[in-house]
């Protein structure tokens, strides 16, 4: 029996093209896929910023590897859809993804609670 629900969910997976990947995966797949590596490294992950900060940005886009220390992802969420303020000032860029993927970035996100070096 329990071998037949493992073949059924897998099967129903491949034909929804569910996967199975961890909220970890999916939420760095966001995160690179919507190139927010453009402005954030994330050292932790080993994953660097590949330009240089906006023209006159007064403070670098922070490395994020310890973000969750300081922010929910709830917050994050209404951050990076520019609905909160830090600093007197929105994010740069207002994400583009569902609400699925907003979820699943921001909870991957929360999870980073190792600070840079």
């Amino acid at each position: 029996m329990k071998k037949s629900l493992l073949f059924a969910a897998l099967v129903t997976c491949m034909l929804t093209g569910a996967t199975l990947k961890t909220n970890g995966d999916s939420g760095k797949s966001i995160f690179l896929d919507n190139k927010c590596n453009k402005c954030h490294s994330i050292e932790s992950q080993g994953i660097k910023r590949t330009s240089e900060p906006p023209e006159g940005a007064k403070y670098p886009p922070p490395d994020l590897s310890g973000v969750g220390l300081k922010h929910t992802a709830d917050w994050m969420a209404q951050w990076v859809t520019k609905q909160v303020e830090m600093h007197d000032k929105k994010h740069m860029y207002k994400f583009k993804g569902s609400d699925d993927e907003l979820k699943t970035l921001t909870t991957w996100l929360a999870t980073l609670k190792k600070k840079p070096a």
